[in-house]
């Protein structure tokens, strides 16, 4: 993602390890952190296939 959290474009597709796009995915997925981390590795950058694995396990 982007330095800056409020740029639009491809970046809203993508997913990273910065500390507040975990933080987002544990609130809207209701994982812990280490299941969000884990899934971000797993799963690759792209949002969509973030939040497939994450409801998969």
């Amino acid at each position: 993602m982007a330095d800056n959290p409020k740029k639009k474009g491809r970046d809203r597709e993508l997913v990273s390890e910065q500390e507040h796009e975990v933080a987002y995915l544990m609130r809207t997925a209701k994982v812990t952190r280490q299941k969000a981390l884990e899934a971000i590795r797993e799963a690759g950058p792209n949002r969509d296939n973030v939040m497939a694995y994450v409801q998969s396990k």
